[in-house]
Order: structure tokens, then sequence, then C-alpha cells
């Protein structure tokens, strides 16, 4: 590999995607080698959708061959326009976040709402999650967890917001799901997910958050209820790590900042 980028663009994507790349291929630095197929040839790849079954043993690949890998998704917030950032593995890690400046790109309106008295909600995963973390059989995962909370919360209520349009049922536990976050969220005594972005919503709302992966790991890992100034500081930092269409040239140069080395 020699250094540079590669910028694989092996569409067709959606539309919120599609005028991401397009606005990326417009911004991008001279001298980006565009592929509709992985090359190698360059040291750093930029792509979007890296969980995807084609594009995930594509990422392991570079990273296992010594290269960076800038990888693009739906954002964590404005989420009709704007996409997230992680680089060589699915989710921003903890180093990283710390490594990003604690001054944000943008402003965050706090709220508590949370209830200790309130339900508890498992957030599902998607299909793509289960092909990328080796999960297998969909809702595996969901029961184990709400086999443990049951336990560990007797008499508490549960709710389960599944992941995508194709509504799961996890045996007799009452959905939310067909509503915004915010609402979905209000009142809850917690959040339980995998990995989902729904923990960086609770962040802005104030919910507690177990999770065992995720940008949002970096917050709750050791601590489901985190001070303000807490959620604060992790908010700040992982602005840095979601960009709007109209922000690609600084986009790239994040990019170029967070693979250096």
């Amino acid at each position: 590999m020699i250094d540079g980028w590669e910028f694989l663009l092996d569409g067709p994507f959606g539309s919120k995607a599609e005028r991401f790349v397009r606005a990326m291929r417009g911004a991008m630095p001279a001298g980006v080698l565009v592929s509709a197929s992985y090359t190698g040839k360059r040291r750093r790849l930029m792509l979007y959708g890296a969980g995807s079954p084609t594009r995930l043993p594509v990422v392991r690949q570079h990273v296992n061959r010594g290269g960076r890998v800038a990888m693009w998704d739906l954002g964590y917030w404005d989420r009709q326009r704007a996409m997230r950032l992680a680089v060589d593995t699915l989710h921003p890690t903890p180093e990283q976040l710390a490594a990003s400046p604690a001054t944000g790109r943008r402003e965050f309106d706090l709220r508590e709402d949370a209830d200790p008295a309130g339900p508890i909600m498992i957030v599902g995963l998607g299909m793509k999650s289960l092909y990328a973390y080796g999960i297998g059989e969909p809702l595996r995962w969901e029961r184990s967890k709400l086999k443990s909370l049951q336990a560990r919360f007797p008499g508490r209520t549960i709710v389960f917001r599944p992941k995508g349009e194709k509504v799961r049922i996890l045996g007799n536990v009452p959905l939310r799901h067909g509503m915004p976050i915010e609402e979905a969220l209000r009142g809850l005594s917690l959040v339980v997910c995998r990995h989902s972005n729904v923990a960086v919503d609770a962040a802005i709302a104030g919910i507690p958050v177990e999770c065992d992966d995720g940008a949002a790991a970096a917050l709750y890992r050791d601590n489901a209820q985190p001070t303000r100034e807490q959620r604060a500081d992790f908010l700040a930092r992982l602005s840095w790590w979601n960009w709007g269409a109209h922000e690609a040239a600084e986009a790239w140069a994040w990019a170029e900042r967070m693979t250096d080395g």
C-alpha cells in the first residue's frame, strides 16, 4: 500500500447516504483513488455502511493489512442529513473520544426525563448487527437480556423497542415502537442496549443506560448514571464524529486527522 486515500463507492446507496457520499466525493482532496470495488492500494480507506456483509470483510482485511479505515453510517443526530464516523472499528472508541476536543461542534439541550420507578426499555438489534457481531439468531440477545432484567428487577415493567421497520415481538413485552425516540425514552428508569444509538439519545434525555459497546460505552460502561457534566462532556466530544453533507470538506479533514499514524 502507498499513502493516500481510496474512496470505495460500491453503491447503490439509500437516498440519505447517496447525498452524503456525493458531497464527500465533491469535497475530496486531490489524489484520492475512487473505486467501485476494493483495491487496497492506499493506506487509508473510506467507505459507507461498514456493517454490511459485503463491506465488513473489506474493513477487516484492510485493518489486518495495517491500513486505516474511515467508515460512515447514519448519524447520531440530524439523521435525515448527517452521518457518523468511525475509524478502524464500528464505533468510536473511548480512547478516540478522549482524544477529541472537549469544545463541542454543537449545543445540546440536556433533559432530565428519567423516572427511577419507570419502565426499563430493551433496545433490539437489527439484521446487520446480528451479522457484524456474530450473534446469529434474531432476538437471542434480547431474550437473554429480558431474562436477566426480570431476575434483577422483579415486578418492574419492561418494554421493548425493536430495531427497524420489521417489528419483532419479544414474548408478551409491550412495545415502544412507531414513536419519536424522545417520546419512547420519557419516564424510563433504564435503557438496556448492546450498542444502539439510542444510548446517545438517552445521554441527552438523562436516562440511565447499560450498554456493551457503541460510542456511548465510553460514558456508560462503568457508570449507568453519569453526572450532567459527564454527559455534556461526552456529547461535546462525540459531536466531532457526526457530520453533515454541507460539512464535507471539514469531515475529510477530521477523517485525515483521525487516521494519521
